[in-house]
């Protein structure tokens, strides 16, 4: 009976490198402004980039042929999407 060899893969296989313990950053209430900061374990703030913030819309529009004295017509009606992005780097 033969033996299947192992895939060369695992025959390169080594273990881990020691990796180091990296402290989690918390976050807390500023006490003056009431907003959330990141501190670190020594209590500096840490600063996270920038984060920006995005608002989005749907416009219905309609449209009805004809001068308002009167029915006249087919009535059309569709939306506009508009987004906004502020330039907020990160």
């Amino acid at each position: 009976m033969t033996q299947t060899p192992a895939p060369w893969g695992t025959q390169r296989m080594g273990p881990y490198a020691t990796a180091a313990t990296i402290p989690l950053p918390t976050p807390v209430i500023d006490p003056r402004t009431q907003i959330a900061v990141i501190v670190d374990e020594y209590g500096r703030t840490v600063e996270l980039g920038n984060h920006g913030t995005s608002t989005s819309g749907l416009t219905p529009t309609t449209t009805t042929p004809g001068d308002g004295s009167g029915p006249g017509g087919a009535t059309d009606a569709d939306s506009t999407e508009s987004y906004d992005q502020d330039q907020g780097s990160g």
